[in-house]
């Protein structure tokens, strides 16, 4: 490590601009990683904070929850509700107040089954009319206690109650019991499925299918395109920044040449020169992912709220690791060019 620090002093601009560099990708990759989680989150939290095991759908909703219509009095008897089953139902609407209008999602869910919400303040629907919202749809005046109305209806439906990040497709969740959902959608005794706490193997009937969670996530419209857009985003930049160190260590080592045929002469075995290498690497990646990093950290303090953006520790180290990772892995396609360096070649010249 001595050996690395020393040689980076000497030639401060050239180890100065691949830490540029890398704080640059490092910084891409950090903002990209929470951008494509916070899109995700936005689909799938609602679902998430289910924690349910499946759903059981209309085999002609193509996948879909929204599409999906069943009958609760024609259920199957494996199919009625229980603490284990809950039924639920989910459509958008425009959700309206003092001429503010906003897209949701609206779910019709058993306020004392557990698909009721975790609340952050009030408490859940009681009676008719009253609903849960989730806290990214408070804006322009609205707060617990005032009152929307859906689809440009007439009635108005109170909030009674606040809970945090439940999404549904990207849109805030509005949470009312199956009974004012049927009312409000004029389908009386219409779900749109049947969610299992726990794994459940009985047969379902004709015109029935069972969903896990994770397929019902992947197939929510626009979902898996973002998804690996994303990822192929991210996983690029892994791949150039590699490529990036790369060449640039190759570049250098080549530069280096008779410096290190002359310690070779000295008896200075390639290992440790490799180990110089390596230990160049990781230092020039350490300050370059850690900058960034900080450079991240600042930029999500004075991002908009209404960004999509998910910052969570778990992802941040994950990224970073790989990414240092990368960064020794760039380097060591210079080791092989160390270990060929024949001492008289070049001393002589000849590299």
């Amino acid at each position: 490590m001595y050996l690395a620090y020393k040689e980076m002093l000497h030639s401060k601009a050239r180890y100065l601009l691949m830490i540029l560099v890398i704080i640059l990708v490092s910084y891409l990759i950090y903002f990209l990683s929470g951008l494509a989680f916070g899109i995700a989150n936005n689909n799938r939290s609602a679902i998430d904070r289910w924690d349910a095991n499946s759903v059981v759908i209309s085999k002609y909703a193509n996948n879909s929850l929204a599409s999906s219509k069943l009958s609760q009095e024609t259920l199957p008897s494996n199919l009625k509700t229980t603490t284990n089953r809950q039924p639920v139902a989910e459509s958008m609407s425009v959700a309206a107040n003092s001429g503010h209008n906003t897209n949701v999602t609206v779910l019709g869910i058993n306020a004392n089954g557990f698909l009721a919400p975790t609340l952050v303040s009030g408490h859940q629907p009681k009676r008719t009319h009253e609903i849960v919202v989730d806290d990214s749809l408070l804006t322009n005046g609205l707060k617990q206690g005032s009152t929307v109305t859906l689809n440009g209806g007439d009635q108005r439906y109170k909030i009674v109650g606040v809970t945090k990040n439940n999404r549904f497709s990207t849109l805030p969740v509005i949470f009312m019991s199956i009974g004012n959902y049927q009312a409000f959608t004029g389908t009386p005794g219409q779900i749109s499925g049947v969610v299992f706490k726990t794994a459940e193997n009985s047969a379902l009937g004709k015109g029935y299918q069972r969903l896990s969670i994770s397929k019902l996530i992947n197939k929510l419209p626009g979902y898996s395109a973002e998804v690996s857009t994303f990822e192929l985003m991210i996983g690029s930049l892994f791949v150039i920044i590699a490529f990036i160190i790369g060449i640039f260590m190759y570049i250098m080592t080549i530069e280096k040449t008779q410096m290190y045929g002359v310690m070779r002469a000295q008896g200075i075995s390639g290992g440790r020169m490799v180990r110089a290498l390596l230990s160049q690497s990781w230092l020039i990646g350490l300050i370059g992912v850690g900058i960034g990093l900080i450079l991240n950290q600042l930029t999500v303090l004075v991002i908009p709220a209404a960004m999509p953006y998910y910052s969570s520790w778990l992802l941040v180290i994950a990224a970073a690791v790989i990414l240092l990772a990368m960064v020794v892995l760039g380097a060591m396609v210079s080791i092989w060019r160390i270990n060929r360096i024949d001492p008289l070649d070049a001393i002589g010249g000849d590299a």
